[in-house]
């Protein structure tokens, strides 16, 4: 009588086990963080669940014009990845997705976090006057707060916006400070469309509607969440768009 032998395969038995394990543990570990008001790392633990996402390293923000007075609203490459559009048919929710940071940045010392914007703005803001850079640091210091960074929705006019260097108030004295550190630290690394970029990341936390408002006009969702004036070329003072 002829007996057949049934070769089981342990390997991938066990592969697939330690993948069901993994996947509980990261849905238990969601529930946990929720529970305790925590936010977890949403790129990485779609990495972990082998989820396909896309992410993204740009924003949505205002640049200026030739003029030198008005905005049109461009594409910034930024440092921070956030995840791309999940096109979730909640168009302010998928805006909130896309501009609205979280957790930790590499770059980011002691406890400065996009989960806690009032303190990152105060922390930021000492860089200002506690860093000295070299002659070449300082001259693209000023060009970033002279030339490229506005104060779009803080001072000036809908048509006679504000550039970074002339406000006063807590978010530009932050944002200076964040590109003095960050040209001292990394001015080697990041271009200065990409240091702009990613101080728009910071706005987008302390002025999260005018932000919120810029991207859905760009991405022709207005009517989300409507949009007021903030030194725009156009009329009443309404962001262009670039093409």
């Amino acid at each position: 009588m002829n007996q057949r032998i049934v070769i089981i395969p342990l390997q991938k038995i066990l592969i697939f086990s330690l993948a069901g394990l993994l996947l509980v543990n990261q849905l238990l570990m969601s529930q946990v963080a929720a529970a305790m008001g925590m936010t977890l790392n949403r790129g990485l633990a779609a990495k972990l669940l082998g989820v396909q996402t896309k992410i993204t390293y740009t924003i949505i923000a205002p640049k200026i014009n030739p003029d030198g007075k008005t905005t049109l609203l461009a594409e910034w490459p930024t440092i921070t990845e956030v995840l791309d559009n999940p096109n979730s048919g909640n168009a302010l929710a998928d805006a909130q997705v896309v501009m609205i940071a979280t957790g930790k940045p590499f770059y980011a010392p002691e406890d400065v976090s996009f989960d806690d914007p009032i303190n990152a703005q105060k922390k930021w803001g000492v860089f200002e006057t506690a860093i000295k850079l070299s002659t070449e640091q300082e001259a693209r210091y000023q060009k970033l707060i002279s030339t490229m960074m506005t104060c779009s929705y803080c001072c000036g006019k809908p048509n006679n916006v504000t550039m970074n260097k002339n406000c006063g108030c807590a978010h530009a004295k932050a944002v200076r400070g964040l590109y003095r550190f960050m040209l001292q630290k990394y001015g080697d690394k990041y271009s200065n469309e990409q240091l702009v970029g990613e101080s728009h990341r910071w706005y987008a936390l302390w002025y999260p509607k005018g932000m919120l408002e810029d991207y859905l006009l760009a991405v022709g969702n207005e009517s989300a969440l409507p949009h007021e004036l903030h030194g725009g070329a156009g009329p009443d003072g309404r962001h262009g768009i670039a093409k």
